[in-house]
């Protein structure tokens, strides 16, 4: 995603969903967090999913991105990526999220992450394919088919944040093994 300057707004959620798509990483409009449940941004009632389109239709396809956040409403659809075949996501602990950051190696080939306010884990998304199982007590591999909200979503006041920007990691996902390798590695050291 483009940086901004500090006289910048931020992005359109349109905006945010066509620059991930332009990365490669397929989107869904999703709903908003509104009155302690999730809602519809058109008018703001009720859905039971926090997707407002099947996750089977997860795309990179600008026209298509344009028509679903074009639709008027209350408010914007926050911008969910689908982990799949071109998106692949570890939960990774706090407690290991500094060390893999630090870590030389993480330095010279970044991936993005994210981070939600208050919440004790980030999200460092991968390229697949990503291993079934990560033999790690502080990460985990995040299922095929979960909707990952990307900045600039929000989940009621919560901002959806990133740790380490698309830019910072020159708009390319670090490979799955690559980082199951970095964790491991760590796990072994803590042994």
């Amino acid at each position: 995603m483009p940086t901004r300057s500090p006289n910048t707004p931020p992005p359109t959620t349109l905006q945010a969903a066509l620059d991930y798509a332009g990365l490669g990483l397929p989107v869904l409009p999703g709903a908003i967090w509104h009155g302690g449940h999730f809602a519809d941004p058109v008018d703001g009632l009720p859905v039971t999913s926090p997707c407002l389109r099947p996750i089977e239709e997860a795309t990179t396809d600008e026209a298509l991105i344009r028509e679903w956040w074009s639709a008027p409403g209350l408010r914007e659809p926050n911008v969910f990526g689908v982990t799949g075949s071109e998106l692949g996501a570890f939960a990774v602990a706090e407690s290991l999220v500094m060390t893999l950051a630090d870590d030389p190696r993480f330095a010279a080939r970044p991936t993005p992450v994210l981070a939600f306010p208050h919440m004790p884990i980030a999200y460092f998304l991968v390229r697949p394919p990503v291993p079934s199982v990560l033999l790690s007590s502080e990460a985990r591999v995040v299922d095929e088919g979960v909707p990952m909200p990307l900045p600039p979503s929000a989940l009621d006041t919560t901002s959806v944040s990133w740790l380490v920007t698309p830019r910072q990691a020159g708009n390319v996902l670090m490979p799955a093994d690559v980082l199951a390798d970095l964790i491991h590695s760590f796990e072994r050291k803590s042994a």
